[in-house]
């Protein structure tokens, strides 16, 4: 066998082994785990919509994350939003991963954790950022 061959059968089978999905049977429940991805102060708060939108804002409140990989200042940018109201940016130190996981097409959420009115426009709005993936119940760990 050839090195190239010996490495192509050791890659694939290696990546058939971890793709390799276990069939769910329709008695199986099946429910969604919350996959934890960061918790961050919402950048640039100040510079956008946040100080108008601030009175609106509740804990518990979903808000939609827009994908700009087009951004001139940031490839991984993903745009924060309530509504219609831009409220700012995940930072860039923290936006690389959830960029890469949008970028896959999966479903990334946030939802306002805590809000700090009285604190400066730095750090308003905590906000925390997950997925779901579908597992078989008896499958969880905790």
């Amino acid at each position: 066998m050839r090195r190239k061959d010996f490495f192509k059968r050791l890659l694939l089978g290696g990546t058939g082994i971890i793709l390799h999905k276990v069939p769910i049977e329709a008695d199986q429940p099946v429910v969604m785990q919350k996959i934890w991805l960061a918790t961050i102060f919402v950048a640039g708060f100040n510079y956008y919509d946040g100080p108008e939108a601030e009175s609106l804002l509740e804990v518990g409140m979903p808000l939609q994350l827009n994908r700009q990989p087009h951004n001139q200042y940031d490839k991984d940018a993903i745009e924060i939003l309530t509504g219609e109201a831009k409220l700012g940016y995940i930072p860039r130190t923290e936006n690389k991963t959830i960029a890469r996981l949008m970028d896959q097409g999966i479903q990334v959420q946030a939802e306002i954790k805590e809000l700090y009115p009285e604190e400066n426009f730095v750090d308003k709005v905590k906000v925390e950022v997950w997925y779901e993936r579908p597992v078989i119940s008896g499958n969880i760990k905790n």
